[in-house]
């Protein structure tokens, strides 16, 4: 994500790489991801797993108390910048955003026969 500001004749140009994203699932698992990740493809398959990072819920949030899990995302960015001459960079920059996510069912596994 790139953008420019300009004032009084000059400009500065950041931009932003996301490098990290920490996941925390509200069940009590965490699941930490490289890069920006892959966008789901438009027609895609909500059961097919994901190319870069995933997690898998093992209880519904049905049981949970609300009725909804607390999911968090941390994600670590990489900005640098340019402009009137200069250049720089801010390494590890973060931002967190929260939501809460009900899941209603989880996979089933069945193993041994009979």
């Amino acid at each position: 994500m790139a953008a420019t500001a300009a004032a009084g004749g000059v400009s500065v140009t950041a931009l932003a790489k996301p490098v990290q994203v920490v996941w925390s699932l509200g069940d009590g698992g965490t699941t930490t991801c490289t890069g920006p990740g892959t966008p789901f493809p438009s027609g895609g398959d909500p059961k097919s797993a994901s190319p870069d990072c995933g997690y898998t819920y093992r209880h519904r949030s049905l049981d949970a108390s609300g009725g909804t899990f607390a999911v968090t995302a941390t994600v670590r960015w990489d900005v640098s910048w340019s402009g009137a001459g200069q250049a720089g960079a801010f390494a590890g920059l973060t931002t967190v955003s929260a939501t809460a996510s009900r899941v209603i069912d989880v996979p089933a596994l069945t193993t041994g026969g009979g």
